[in-house]
């Protein structure tokens, strides 16, 4: 079986490092903000945090997110529908299987396998297509988990410790349009030795046809195109990787990159990501080079369908890269991330045209989306860190060259949709799946389907977040809860996990025995704990799993 890996910091993140820090009066990169063209915000005319927030009027508070209801979320569908081409919302369902020896005591193999789908109809050729490459777990692994078997015997029989394999298959969305749909899918698997290794595979859809469409699909001059990126990979290549290539890597661009078996390829937001293999230019110590073929400096080479304005679209942003060709906005369109090395502070900017917004300082910039709806109007969203994994998810509307704050969730990201659970993370222009961090019988991240409303506001879509975890509570005083419908109590001893929960009182359980039901809590702020019929959490349970 080849061998393949994932690296799940990268997706989790995007691709994007970043440092942690504090400290304040960190003043922005003039010399980055001036080489973006970033309107001058000087200390006369830039408005404050606070202010910008009041004007705008950021309400989080979930009453006012629940003013609208499903009768309106569907109106607001319908109406992007009817006033522009619409593009699919894609689904990307993990889906998890383990192995472990005959005792149950050892876990061999770990295998996660995601599935995408379309989640709306009109779009069955796509559909097709899309499950063909990536069905979840469709395969079988009787050869992975014989050798694990074998390896573990071994280990055993000299005393020796085993690590599990595990072999995980994550797709990652970068671009979705009326026109294309394009994704990354990144292998990642352990099948014994010092480390494991991983590998890339890009493929791109007609969103109408469902074909795969092959590089040159996408040409209206391909010997033109090739002479150009040749030189452009390898000048980049050579400017951000230097020594850490291998000696022959020029060769390796130009005769394998566009060969017989190409590198990998994906459609982002600003061009063609040319992502290579470890070991193929450069040492697995030095990662997995990737280079951006800007749909600006190719614009000749490139049908001019494919690097238009879409008139739908939903696409990964990186920072500091101008986004507006696709979106069809005149000047520039950015996420500007400035980091200040003396107080280990990122500030982050959105600009648009001749419009910016400071959005405050962090830790470091993440990741986010551009979305452009039928109905014409686009937005930014966009997640940031405060400091060790403190999300703060932001929506910032740019049509028209303005920008506009919209919406902004404490403790939301989209972190956590390529976990190996059985969440399904959304995507498309008017729904989107995010993560929130929960504080309910121990520290969780819960997923949320959201809907992307006209004003730029993300309302949940249903009530309770679902969770996936490997946390077992255990019992220790009988505990009140719900089973069928009626009051009752779980003897000390029982063993229960939590599945899911509203964060407003009411946590969802699992029994090991695979009974379900509810506990019933009150948050005490002042003692930082839940009251469960008065009683502290700690008085129920041998251990409360928080973070931190």
């Amino acid at each position: 079986m080849k061998k393949k890996l994932w690296c799940t910091a990268w997706i989790l993140s995007g691709f994007i490092m970043g440092g942690c820090g504090a400290g304040q009066g960190a003043e922005p990169d003039s010399e980055l903000a001036q080489e973006l063209q970033i309107p001058d915000e000087t200390a006369e005319n830039r408005t404050s945090e606070t202010e910008r927030i009041s004007t705008n009027e950021l309400d989080n508070d979930a009453a006012n997110h629940d003013d609208m209801n499903n009768e309106a979320l569907d109106s607001e569908a319908s109406k992007q529908t009817q006033t522009g081409e619409h593009l699919p919302a894609i689904g990307i369902t993990t889906e998890k299987k383990e192995w472990y020896t005959d005792d149950g005591e050892t876990l061999l193999l770990t295998v996660t396998a995601d599935k995408v789908t379309v989640e709306e109809n009109g779009f069955d050729a796509l559909n097709a297509a899309l499950s063909a490459q990536w069905d979840g777990l469709t395969k079988g692994y009787e050869e992975l988990l014989q050798s694990a078997k074998e390896h573990y015997q071994s280990e055993k029989d000299f005393g020796y410790y085993f690590s599990n394999y595990y072999h995980h298959e994550n797709v990652v969305a970068y671009r979705i349009d009326n026109r294309v749909a394009s994704f990354c899918c990144i292998y990642d698997s352990y099948e014994g030795g010092a480390h494991g290794n991983y590998d890339f595979d890009g493929a791109t859809f007609d969103v109408k046809s469902g074909k795969k469409m092959q590089l040159e699909d996408m040409l209206s001059d391909a010997e033109g195109f090739y002479d150009k990126a040749v030189s452009y990979l390898t000048a980049e290549l050579e400017e951000n990787y230097g020594d850490g290539l291998f000696p022959e890597y020029r060769e390796v661009v130009k005769e394998d990159t566009f060969g017989e078996t190409p590198a990998c390829w994906y459609l982002d937001n600003t061009g063609i990501v040319i992502q290579y293999n470890p070991y193929s230019v450069a040492p697995y110590a030095t990662g997995a080079p990737s280079v951006t073929l800007p749909y600006d400096v190719f614009a000749e080479y490139l049908k001019e369908e494919y690097t238009s304005p879409c008139s739908s679209m939903v696409a990964r942003v990186k920072e500091n890269e101008d986004i507006s060709r696709l979106l069809g906005i005149d000047g520039k369109v950015m996420l500007v991330s400035a980091h200040d090395e003396e107080y280990g502070e990122t500030e982050v900017i959105v600009v648009s045209g001749d419009s910016s917004e400071t959005v405050g300082e962090f830790s470091r910039f993440v990741m986010g989306y551009a979305v452009k709806r039928a109905d014409g109007r686009s937005f930014l969203v966009f997640y940031c860190d405060y400091a060790s994994d403190d999300f703060v998810t932001y929506v910032y509307e740019v049509t028209d060259g303005n920008v506009r704050a919209c919406d902004k969730l404490e403790g939301a990201s989209f972190e956590g949709g390529y976990s190996g659970t059985s969440d399904k993370f959304y995507l498309g222009t008017d729904t989107l799946s995010l993560y929130m961090h929960l504080d309910v019988l121990g520290t969780y991240l819960g997923s949320m389907k959201y809907q992307l409303t006209e004003e730029g506001k993300l309302v949940q879509t249903e009530e309770v977040f679902a969770v996936d975890t490997a946390f077992e509570l255990k019992v220790v005083k009988d505990l009140p809860v719900t089973l069928a419908g009626a009051e009752t109590t779980i003897p000390a001893g029982s063993v229960l996990k939590i599945t899911g929960t509203d964060n407003a009182g009411t946590a969802y359980f699992r029994l090991d025995t695979g009974e379900t039901g509810t506990i019933s809590y009150v948050r005490d702020d002042e003692q930082w704990q839940l009251l469960i019929d008065g009683l502290s959490e700690n008085e129920y349970f041998e251990m409360v799993p928080y973070a931190g």
